[in-house]
């Protein structure tokens, strides 16, 4: 064991420190059993940079004993076992199924088009809309966060929007000073996430019911500002932009489905046309 440890901590110093003959290096045979062979690069990812030669020779030695027991397990078994054709046609079916699913993913990688357009999502969203009735309620607004020592008498100001470039002054003051903000004015938010914007206590549904939208707050530590632009409450029906990304998602998955299904079709045909499968 000691002298096998001497041997695997040279070889990762090598591997290690001599850098352009890391090919070579890495084509090292750590072990061999029944004419397969056990390389230096089939150990990649197995040793971290901040690791001692001492610990990885350690834990490089732990997996080639594990790797030449498995082997030395495997070929007695096969050797010892029947003819059995149960387990040749589990690894047929196993290797098949690594190949199909190697080849599956190329197929995506190479022919997928992940562009999900605008007209998509609108026909997916109107034919299932039924689908996104909404469990909690949701809000437009906009939201600020700033420290209470900081003056904020600009955002008070501002948060009118009572000119064309009070916007813009809101969105430069929120990236320089705020601790937190949400200014998308479109975006839709469900109130438990803008509830934990705020301290505890401060969003109360009722505002919403009666028309009192806006929100000023603070405690020991900061000022907080909230104004809700529109509510939609649960029950109702989910507007598209909030959610999108699910239907893109369902898109994408339609779109990989079809593209394989598509080329399994194709390639069947063909090998048919060509009678390398035969249907009795």
């Amino acid at each position: 064991m000691k002298h096998t440890l001497i041997i695997i901590t040279a070889l990762l110093c090598l591997y290690a420190c001599q850098q352009p003959q890391a090919t070579s290096s890495s084509q090292q045979v750590l072990a061999r059993a029944y004419g397969e062979s056990l390389y230096m690069s089939d150990l990649k990812g197995l040793i971290k940079a901040d690791m001692s030669p001492a610990d990885s020779a350690l834990i490089v030695n732990d997996h080639v004993q594990t790797w030449l027991r498995n082997r030395v397990l495997a070929h007695t078994a096969a050797g010892d076992m029947p003819a059995n054709e149960k387990i040749e046609r589990l690894v047929s079916d196993y290797r098949s199924s690594l190949l199909l699913t190697e080849y599956k993913q190329q197929l995506l990688d190479t022919e997928l088009d992940t562009t999900v357009t605008l007209e998509e999502l609108t026909t997916y969203y109107e034919d299932n809309k039924q689908k996104y009735e909404l469990q909690n309620n949701i809000a437009q607004g906009m939201y600020i966060k700033i420290d209470r020592t900081k003056p904020y008498g600009n955002i008070k100001r501002w948060w009118k929007l009572s000119k064309d470039d009070h916007y813009e002054k809101l969105i430069d003051l929120a990236q320089k000073e705020a601790d937190d903000y949400m200014l998308d004015s479109v975006k839709w938010i469900s109130f438990d996430d803008w509830e934990a914007k705020l301290p505890e206590g401060s969003f109360k549904e009722k505002y919403y019911d009666n028309g009192d939208r806006n929100i000023y707050v603070k405690n020991r530590t900061h000022r907080y500002f909230l104004k809700i632009n529109k509510v939609i409450r649960r029950g109702k029906i989910a507007p598209m932009e909030f959610v999108q990304d699910d239907i893109s998602k369902i898109i994408l998955k339609n779109k990989k489905s079809d593209l394989i299904s598509k080329k399994q079709e194709e390639l069947y045909q063909e090998e048919l046309d060509n009678k390398n499968i035969e249907v009795y």
